[in-house]
């Protein structure tokens, strides 16, 4: 298994792994691909129901001496040399493997995944952050929502094409959706007391400090929630797409801009067993892992929709986007529904959604008090939260939809708006630009 990093997709905040405070797209540089001296394994409940079954978060286990047949027990005594600790998490099946210091991880697991009471093993990757007309006064900046060719950035000069947007003013003639739809943002968490947020919120977790308080201590987090579900047509800053759906923060990531796989995995079922109906995900990395897949299997089994940022390498699609039996996949546009050069590609692309100085509500840890600010940010992190929320309009108004007819309603509805070089479904737009209006309006699903 090759050592990969797992990043976020926005691409403003300068860190280790971000590109400068420009608005520019957030490029890959290698780090940290794992947290280090740890595996993440999955252990088979038949062989767990044989030997009796220890309580997830059972910190007895390693080593085990009243329990010799117990799977963990074997894995203690076969693997002393390498696993100092082994306890339960919380999750089903799933235990965290504590090994001595420099330990080869990949080795390691590719030994556990011999052991024939052992489903997988991983490194626990590190994942790293990646962004009816209302009065809100930066709706004019908007072009993703409402695209008249104006001057979209003042600061740039920058203006687009009129049309070049995902029709919102018209689809909320139909719908401005519902407080019924909770919308997670599993991220870096949410600026709890934003003005455009603060009466949007429901009570979410923290993962990274095990905690009920999640606080947004990177900034990327607070910029997606705004884009999907900002209080709208109240005065005050921006729209979101979805007028009504409420906010569950879930924060995955650390104020480094770090998180683990495990953490996501854990956020997200958190967020789904906790009544959210659409799961965005500004989010991604290059390697697969059973960690994000049994989540998102999960999520969707409960019949919700997962929505995930593509990535901004211009290479491949990321994970859990290019889950592709789970996720939607969203690529990147700009006012021009052209696709900028970073935004990643491939078969597992399925909408395509303005992330390139799109304008949310921005939050600096380093500025606190600053609740009342707004900012132009790029990344397909950015692009998703558009897709969040129009799948939160349509569960307000279809609510008898499944989230796979829901899913396929946005993808068909999308305008092929890069028909002239790529006709049809495609690596670069998929079905195309989301389209609230047609996505709202009478349309008749065939699931043969």
């Amino acid at each position: 298994m090759s050592k990969k990093i797992f990043i976020s997709i926005s691409m403003v905040v300068f860190s280790l792994v971000l590109a400068a405070d420009d608005g520019g797209p957030l490029q890959l540089v290698p780090g940290k691909p794992y947290i280090p001296d740890r595996a993440v394994i999955k252990i088979s409940s038949a062989a767990v129901m044989q030997t009796g079954n220890v309580e997830a978060g059972d910190s007895r286990i390693g080593p085990v001496k009243n329990l010799k047949n117990h799977p963990s027990s074997m894995i203690m005594a076969k693997y002393q040399s390498q696993i100092t600790q082994l306890k339960a998490h919380r999750l089903q099946d799933y235990y965290i493997a504590e090994t001595i210091e420099g330990c080869d991880i990949e080795t390691l697991c590719q030994q556990l995944r011999r052991e024939p009471f052992i489903l997988d093993a991983s490194p626990d990757y590190y994942a790293v952050i990646t962004s009816t007309v209302p009065d809100d006064p930066y709706f004019q900046y908007q072009y993703g929502l409402y695209n008249t060719g104006q001057v979209y950035f003042p600061e740039t000069g920058l203006s687009g094409t009129g049309g070049s947007d995902i029709k919102a003013t018209d689809g909320w003639d139909w719908t401005r959706g519902s407080d019924s739809v909770i919308i997670a943002v599993i991220d870096s968490g949410v600026a709890l007391n934003h003005e455009d947020l603060h009466s949007k919120i429901v009570p979410g977790y923290d993962f990274v400090n095990d905690d009920n308080d999640p606080y947004d201590d990177h900034g990327h987090g607070t910029f997606a929630a705004s884009i999907a579900a900002a209080e709208t047509d109240n005065g005050v800053g921006i729209a979101g797409v979805s007028w009504h759906a409420r906010i569950m923060p879930v924060k995955v990531m650390d104020p480094e801009g770090y998180g683990s796989y495990l953490a996501i995995a854990t956020g997200m079922r958190y967020a789904v067993d906790n009544g959210a109906r659409v799961l965005n995900l500004s989010i991604g990395g290059r390697t697969p892992s059973f960690i994000l897949e049994d989540a998102c299997a999960y999520c969707c089994s409960q019949g919700a929709v997962i929505v995930a940022a593509a990535g901004n390498t211009g290479s491949a699609v990321l994970y859990p986007a290019a889950y592709d039996d789970y996720c939607l996949a969203v690529a990147a546009s700009d006012a021009n529904d052209d696709r900028p050069n970073w935004s990643n590609y491939g078969p597992q692309i399925d909408v395509a959604a303005p992330g390139n100085f799109v304008c949310g509500a921005n939050y600096s840890p380093n500025d606190p008090d600053n609740l009342n600010s707004y900012h132009w940010k790029s990344g397909t992190s950015f692009a998703t939260p558009y897709v969040a929320g129009a799948a939160a309009l349509v569960m307000a108004y279809k609510p008898f939809l499944t989230n796979k007819q829901i899913m396929d309603l946005i993808r068909y509805t999308a305008d092929d708006v890069n028909a002239s070089t790529h006709p049809g479904a495609d690596d670069f737009f998929g079905y195309g630009r989301i389209n609230i209006k047609t996505l709202l309006g009478p349309y008749e699903l065939n699931d043969e």
